[in-house]
């Protein structure tokens, strides 16, 4: 519950200092490629949040890993997450971030679950078709369920529209009974 607290609050004040300076795409692209070299370099995380280094030889690192290929807000912004032994909380603070961009852009954002890959034309078409039923700007992300036999699931705004084929063949089921 913590991590997800930090997470918000952190989250906010980077975007509002992103938003400030116009900057809030360019900050969120960083923000992406820092936690693909996190994720590259899972030990570099562990060392950036280690109790036992010291602060400033953290921020040194951080200095030298990402000085010149971030920009000096980003930079600043892991520098004061290793000053507040907040690291930890990396991944919950992005979420938190891309949330507040895309309502920002009056976009919500969700999970279309396929069988197979939807192609970009068929995702935009569930895109349209959400917004209409949704009344908001919608991006979908395509996942892969193979449970569903067919057909397509929607998951947003902790709402699921279930048209699959594994749903109506149960709701044939209870019919039947």
């Amino acid at each position: 519950m913590e991590k997800l607290t930090v997470g918000l609050v952190y989250g906010q004040a980077l975007f509002d200092a992103a938003k400030e300076s116009g900057k809030t795409r360019k900050i969120g692209e960083e923000y992406k490629a820092v936690s693909r070299v996190f994720s590259e370099n899972p030990d570099l995380k562990k060392l950036l949040d280690l109790p036992t280094v010291t602060a400033k030889t953290q921020k040194s690192v951080a200095g030298k890993v990402f000085g010149g290929r971030v920009s000096d807000e980003m930079l600043a912004f892991i520098c004061i997450l290793i000053e507040k032994r907040r690291m930890s909380a990396w991944d919950g603070i992005g979420k938190a971030y891309e949330k507040l961009v895309w309502d920002s852009e009056g976009y919500t954002k969700g999970v279309l679950y396929s069988v197979i890959p939807v192609g970009k034309d068929r995702l935009k078409a569930f895109e349209q078709k959400t917004a209409q039923t949704t009344g908001k700007r919608v991006k979908l992300e395509n996942r892969i369920d193979k449970t569903i036999i067919g057909g397509a699931k929607i998951y947003i705004d902790g709402k699921l529209i279930d048209a699959s084929l594994k749903a109506r063949l149960e709701n044939m089921k209870q019919r039947i009974k």
